[in-house]
């Protein structure tokens, strides 16, 4: 059955990014907010608990726009490696984020990204106990160098439209209240790092192929990128090698594509990659949580 209209989530990860300044990355988000609302786009911003009190007056604006602001975790650091910590520990560190975010915009938020897209099915569970409707954290049909889970073997077999998970396991269908919403991927992922590595043209060319799997499966196109992405980076981190380096180099070898010209250069083709997304005819941009409401409703 095709598809009268095709879904489109552009989704951004708010996390600490330590190479730039503050002020840098709230124009950088300013700057970002602006081009989407100039373009008609309403965005779901997943955001770290323990740095929303440093977005207090955007996220505010972000409210009005219709932009979601959903929890991308507590901290972002090694203490939030979601696809191996236990229940408990979890559903700790995603409570106190939720309450920190709560705080802040007057509501809790209901979807969810784990940091470096790391999660399991004990995640899954915490996230459902404490009321969330959606992850966005499994990327199917995900082979690359330039994840920070470098090749999760999973991905390969989870599904490709948005799934119940299996109480068992992040990558299978299942009977879960949460929905798994997982980023568009086929063999590359559908995110900035490939858009600024490879250029407009290639993630159009990308964008069309995605498009006519939507058009005939009802699936959603899911974007994913860093609004810290168009922040001049002020620091250079510098970090030892060590075994678990070494093990990391996916990660690396992402932030350098991430981060591959300059910060108005990437913006710029970020500015005309949504422009030429939303120039398709039967094209809604929406956020996660509205997507999952239509979810439910069918």
């Amino acid at each position: 059955m095709i598809s009268e209209k095709v879904s489109v989530l552009i989704t951004g990860d708010i996390d600490p990014t330590p190479e730039a300044s503050l002020a840098e990355k709230r124009k950088a988000l300013q700057d970002t907010l602006a081009a989407f609302d100039g373009a008609g786009v309403k965005g779901t911003f997943y955001i770290v608990g323990n740095i929303v009190s440093d977005y207090e007056k955007i996220l505010a604006g972000m409210k009005v726009s219709g932009h979601e602001i959903g929890c991308h975790g507590l901290t972002h650091d090694e203490s939030e490696e979601f696809n191996r910590l236990p229940y408990e520990t979890a559903r700790k560190h995603i409570a106190e984020a939720t309450q920190k975010i709560s705080r802040i915009t007057g509501r809790p938020p209901v979807s969810f990204r784990a940091p470096r897209v790391k999660s399991s099915h004990m995640t899954h569970q915490a996230l459902s106990d404490l009321g969330y409707l959606s992850d966005s954290s499994v990327c199917s049909q995900r082979l690359d160098f330039i994840s920070s889970n470098l090749i999760n073997l999973h991905w390969l077999f989870a599904p490709r439209l948005p799934y119940h998970p299996h109480p068992e396991s992040a990558f299978r269908r299942g009977h879960s209240r949460l929905w798994e919403i997982p980023v568009s991927a086929c063999g590359l992922p559908f995110i900035s790092a490939v858009l600024y590595f490879f250029g407009v043209d290639f993630m159009m060319r990308f964008f069309h192929l995605l498009h006519r799997e939507a058009r005939r499966t009802g699936k959603p196109i899911v974007y994913l990128f860093h609004p810290s992405e168009f922040a001049s980076q002020t620091t250079r981190i510098r970090r030892k090698t060590t075994l678990k380096s070494v093990a990391s180099r996916g990660f690396y070898f992402r932030r350098h594509l991430k981060l591959t010209g300059s910060a108005g250069e990437r913006f710029q083709k970020t500015v005309q990659f949504v422009k030429r997304m939303s120039a398709y005819p039967d094209i809604e941009f929406m956020t996660v949580h509205e997507y999952v409401k239509r979810l439910n409703a069918r």
